[in-house]
């Protein structure tokens, strides 16, 4: 007697039902394990832009608003995501109910259990399709919504189920679904569809043609008269418009298509069920759900960028500063988010200066709009740049118009901090205190108000922040330091010499020589390696190394230039120069001003 079948006798299970439930525990542990340790950064941004309040006009509010009902109870799910393992281990959880539930309601056979793990498999699909998304008014809950819409189908099906031959309980039942929808979202429309698959599947024309008209007028309905919600309204959205938001389009369209194929799937067990069955069925069935497994793997991979993206700001959340710097060495593929939150990590462990241009700037354009691109990392990147002003600014407007997010009110608590209104910081730190996860930070920063040099001491980047604000900033629109801030000889230090770094970003080399001459670093004769590159290099450039002499520049950044550019101008015009004296000289500010973004180099693999 087989392994299998002596622990299959043992437990009084035959050979079937073991493999099936090795399965289930193989799913579950794939989803969970999955989920919490590849997919830990984005699971941590879906309960950062999760905006959930436990006070009473908050929920009422949401449970009146377009898909009340479901989107209440996903976000209050999401919450459970800031403990990667907890909010995996309920997402797992969720996704196992529906395939046991699935199996037993359609009345898979054990011979064929692999069919009832499709619908969890495209469902944990769904959940990781999001991606850039992420950057604009996008509902947060839309991954969860459709595991927990799911369930609302099985529960409307084994009603039908029960009234399946009545004609009048049908059309009854698919009229009431149809209304749910105000509540529940696209779901009920997913449920009549698999109303009419089963009805034809039976060869019950009639009482397909009764589900399939009301179902259509109810979707136009709710379209018409129910507006929408970003997610999960959306299918009857797009129906009202055909051709909507392009950057939405995709995945929403892969959303319709996946919910039909999993209510075509399940009713069509009648041509399945009875088939024969040969001896080697159950090994066929544990093949199929591994493939389905590892189809879901691959399936949800997003792209490398964005991964990196959300690796840094799940660390900048968190304040791990000397861990984004660790890591963000090794990320090749640079974006405006990746750019973006480097200078904030190297801001809040005060290596700007010296690692600023130590980083490719080629950047990588991703495939979706600037504004949602730019919109994620302003507030932050404004605060960093010693611009609290205009970081709550950005703050506020993200906050009222786009979507309300728990990190943008502690943004906006550390402005008001830092300007001293502090009665106006006390407001979003009580808001704050009411949440789940920023209870315990807001207490803290709430205990130092009456003292906030002991919230300084705790916390130096906020010291540098504070240290760097100009006396006349503007409060209007960002347009980069040079053109932010006043008069250059009234800036403090810090924000001088950030300024500095803005006009090598620029290749402004007239104005950083004019510049440097009179700023405060000069005072103590040390000047940043990229600043000395950016001076040395304008000599070279010029024919006129005299100039030098005003500067301290050491001897080796001075050789390290003039060696850069001979070897430039002895092998330019050859394929791939770029990789080239990369592998030869490193990324420095000669590299960025030779090759970085904006330059003038022409290398079509660049």
């Amino acid at each position: 007697m087989s392994e299998t079948k002596k622990t299959g006798a043992l437990l009084g299970m035959d050979k079937e039902t073991v493999m099936h439930w090795g399965l289930r525990i193989l799913f579950f542990l794939f989803a969970w394990l999955y989920l919490s340790i590849a997919k830990e950064d984005y699971l941590f941004k879906l309960q950062e832009s999760n905006y959930f309040l436990y006070d009473h006009l908050f929920l009422n509010g949401l449970i009146a608003s377009k898909s009340g009902v479901i989107v209440l109870c996903a976000r209050f799910l999401l919450q459970f995501c800031y403990h990667p393992f907890l909010g995996a281990a309920i997402i797992a959880l969720l996704l196992s109910g529906i395939e046991i539930l699935s199996s037993k309601i359609f009345r898979i056979g054990k011979q064929w259990f692999a069919i009832g793990f499709i619908p969890s498999a495209i469902l944990l699909y769904l959940f990781n399709s999001i991606s850039y998304e992420f950057y604009d008014s996008f509902e947060i809950s839309y991954g969860i919504c459709n595991i927990l819409g799911f369930y609302y189908v099985l529960l409307l099906y084994v009603v039908y189920r029960k009234l399946k031959d009545s004609l009048v309980g049908v059309a009854i039942l698919t009229i009431v679904s149809t209304l749910t929808s105000i509540w529940m979202g696209p779901y009920p429309m997913v449920a009549i569809l698999m109303f009419a698959a089963d009805a034809l599947f039976r060869k019950k024309y009639l009482s397909a043609g009764i589900i399939l008209p009301l179902g259509v007028a109810g979707i136009y309905l709710f379209a018409r008269y129910a507006a929408y919600h970003v997610t999960p309204g959306y299918f009857s959205y797009s129906l009202l418009h055909p051709w909507p938001i392009d950057f939405f389009f995709p995945l929403f369209l892969k959303t319709i298509i996946a919910h039909a194929l999993i209510a075509v799937v399940l009713t069509s067990h009648q041509l399945y069920s009875g088939r024969t069955i040969q001896k080697a069925q159950p090994y066929i069935n544990l093949a199929l759900g591994i493939l389905l497994i590892i189809g879901v793997s691959f399936g949800s991979q997003y792209p490398k960028t964005f991964k990196d993206e959300l690796r840094l700001q799940h660390l900048a959340h968190q304040g791990k500063w000397k861990q984004m710097v660790k890591e963000m060495g090794k990320m090749e593929v640079t974006t405006r988010v990746i750019a973006a939150y480097r200078a904030v990590a190297l801001i809040a462990t005060d290596q700007l200066n010296e690692k600023i241009f130590n980083y490719d700037y080629n950047y990588y354009h991703t495939d979706f709009n600037q504004y949602c691109e730019e919109m994620s990392y302003y507030p932050e990147l404004t605060l960093f740049g010693s611009l609290p002003q205009v970081s709550y600014r950005w703050c506020m407007e993200f906050h009222t118009d786009t979507s309300k997010k728990h990190y943008l009110l502690q943004i906006m608590a550390i402005c008001s901090f830092i300007n001293e209104e502090y009665e106006l910081a006390k407001k979003y730190l009580n808001l704050l205190n009411e949440t789940q996860y920023y209870k315990k930070w807001a207490k803290e920063m709430l205990g130092c108000l009456d003292d906030p040099n002991e919230y300084y001491k705790k916390y130096p980047y906020l010291v540098r922040i504070k240290a760097g604000i100009p006396t006349m900033e503007r409060s209007g629109i960002f347009n980069g330091i040079t053109t932010a801030y006043d008069r250059y000889t009234a800036l403090p230090n810090i924000t001088a010499n950030k300024r500095l770094l803005t006009r090598l970003y620029r290749r402004q080399l007239d104005e950083l020589e004019r510049e440097t001459l009179c700023s405060p670093m000069m005072r103590d004769r040390r000047l940043p390696r990229c600043v000395q590159e950016g001076l040395v290099m304008k000599a070279l450039l010029s024919n006129d190394l005299k100039r030098l002499q005003r500067f301290p520049i050491e001897k080796d950044v001075f050789q390290y230039v003039r060696d850069f550019k001979e070897y430039y101008v002895q092998h330019y015009g050859e394929n791939d120069l770029d990789k080239k004296m990369k592998k030869r000289f490193g990324y420095s500010y000669s590299y960025y001003f030779s090759f970085g973004i904006g330059s003038n180099i022409k290398n079509e693999k660049k």
